[in-house]
């Protein structure tokens, strides 16, 4: 059976377009950390950790996003951090 539905997504570094069937939708970010807007206007932020670990939230832009930003700029400080300590008790 053909699949007729289609979908492209346009990348340009961190940003991303993506043309769908139900309109245009946009996002920025990385692999670990994606934020944007859908096509129906609906704002999501997905936080991703090695192993399959993800939370995402869906809400109004950019409030409704706020607190899982937070909390991944967090976990990516905290994890800089410790890798800034490792790497100078190793040298």
């Amino acid at each position: 059976m053909r699949r007729r539905y289609a979908s492209v997504s346009l990348p340009a570094g961190p940003f991303r377009v993506n043309l769908s069937r139900r309109g245009v939708g946009w996002s920025v970010g990385t692999k670990g950390l994606r934020t944007g807007m859908g096509p129906g206007g609906r704002s999501y932020t997905t936080f991703r950790l090695p192993g399959g670990v993800s939370l995402s939230k869906r809400g109004a832009f950019p409030f409704g996003c706020l607190g899982i930003l937070a909390l991944s700029a967090a976990a990516l400080t905290t994890a800089g951090l410790a890798a800034s300590r490792a790497f100078a008790a190793l040298s």
